[in-house]
């Protein structure tokens, strides 16, 4: 297996600008080989003096993005899904200068966007117009993109490996994948080895993250099967931990964490990584 282990800055908050760079130096300092930085309101110098600055402690990047309502791609209004189209090249293009080749997330729809039923065919049909679009665009700036597998309570249109295996392949193309993420599969899916087994095909990126959001090991994910499923797929690329805390009060709220599971945030990332290395 050809790993690569990352950490995802949303631990920090959702702004990450070069006032983080500290904690890119700690990461690289523990092992990590490198970092996933939200794209979102930083400006391209921003953006930029991150990248030189993880050039300079050998560490690469992933992206992340995040999609509101004001830029949804399933609206029924036509304006909101071409804002949809430009929300997501800018970030494509924020990917591009951070010196990222992926960009990840639930970027298929609003997050915690409902309608009180569940996709019909004319969402599905606009998402996956919007996603070709995207990744076409995406291809021009060598970037792949991962469209994460959210669970029923943040999203309604990709729920399971299954949806996003089916929307990969009707959108077509060889940048566009699954991005799998442990902490959703544990609500969605019957079984490791089954969802894995099933994503592999198109799977881009993987996200480590517990039950509770907290430190891994220490909640309900099935670990063991879960390392298992990569070894049998023969899985090369990212697992980067994904873990939320409380400090920032529109991250808390969007992912519903009201509690810290874990005593700080070194604990994450120390114990993170030896955690990793121990079940590959």
């Amino acid at each position: 297996m050809s790993i690569k282990i990352g950490m995802n800055m949303l631990l920090w908050g959702t702004h990450i600008t070069p006032r983080d760079i500290p904690v890119f130096a700690a990461l690289a300092a523990c092992g990590y080989d490198g970092v996933e930085i939200p794209v979102a309101e930083q400006s391209e110098q921003e953006l930029l003096q991150m990248a030189r600055a993880c050039d300079e402690l050998g560490l690469a990047r992933t992206a992340s993005a995040f999609v509101g309502e004001q830029a949804n791609p399933i609206s029924a209004q036509p304006g909101i899904r071409a804002a949809a189209v430009e929300n997501l090249k800018r970030s494509i293009d924020g990917a591009a200068l951070l010196g990222a080749d992926i960009l990840i997330g639930g970027i298929y729809q609003a997050h915690k966007y409902f309608t009180g039923a569940g996709a019909t065919e004319k969402e599905w049909q606009w998402c996956a117009d919007y996603l070709r679009t995207c990744g076409e665009y995406a291809q021009t700036q060598g970037i792949t993109l991962g469209l994460e597998v959210l669970n029923r309570f943040e999203v309604f249109l990709i729920n399971t490996v299954a949806d996003c295996a089916r929307m990969v392949e009707q959108v077509g193309l060889d940048n566009v994948g699954i991005h799998y993420d442990t902490h959703h599969a544990n609500i969605e899916e019957p079984a490791p080895g089954v969802a894995l087994a099933r994503a592999a095909p198109a799977l881009k990126h993987i996200h480590l993250s517990e039950s509770h959001r907290g430190t891994l090991g220490t909640g309900q994910v099935d670990w063991a099967a879960t390392f298992e499923a990569l070894r049998k797929i023969n899985y090369s690329g990212w697992l980067v931990i994904e873990a939320f805390g409380t400090t920032d009060q529109n991250l808390a709220s969007a992912a519903n964490v009201w509690r810290n599971a874990f005593t700080s945030r070194e604990e994450v990332y120390e114990h993170g990584i030896t955690f990793i290395r121990t079940n590959l």
